[in-house]
């Protein structure tokens, strides 16, 4: 369930890039203070490489992206790396195992924190929908030809509550 779920998220993603331009993807929003779609996108997808390393050390640290600016200015390189993002989640065994994920709160200290790859990747799938949500303003305020899915964005607890509200009236 939840690896269908991560896989989901990440198909809107890919069908939202093949809509935009190479220079749509990498233009500096003012509603998204002038960060681009781009950014927001390798943050998202740099997320799940440090899961997918951590699952192979047993440390996760999301502290210590790569920062790949490939990811944030290539559109169809970062379209590849969407695609083998996909194939580390079908690679990965059905089951929670045991991870520590390396917490940095200031310069001096850092902890590690128990916790597991099940749990992670729900972890990813929220944060991926909450930039989803801010790519979706970017998108809503500079370009109206991008067709978004209506869940584009939205949580799948808020999906559920509209679905309750819309049955109950």
């Amino acid at each position: 369930m939840t690896t269908n779920a991560s896989l989901t998220v990440l198909n809107q993603l890919y069908a939202l890039l093949t809509q935009l331009s190479a220079e749509e993807y990498t233009q500096k929003l003012a509603v998204l203070n002038g960060s681009t779609i781009g950014q927001h996108v390798r943050h998202t997808i740099e997320f799940f490489q440090c899961l997918f390393e951590g699952s192979h050390t047993g440390i996760i640290d999301y502290d210590a992206r790569k920062r790949n600016l490939q990811l944030e200015s290539n559109l169809s390189y970062t379209l590849r790396v969407i695609n083998e993002v996909e194939s580390s989640i079908h690679a990965v065994p059905n089951r929670p195992f045991p991870l520590k994920m390396r917490v940095h709160f200031d310069e001096d200290f850092f902890e590690l924190i128990e916790t597991n790859f099940g749990r992670e990747l729900v972890y990813m799938i929220e944060h991926t929908i909450h930039h989803f949500a801010l790519i979706r303003v970017g998108i809503q305020e500079n370009f109206n030809h991008i067709l978004l899915e209506p869940t584009f964005g939205v949580a799948y607890s808020t999906i559920r509550h509209h679905q309750e509200l819309s049955i109950s009236q």
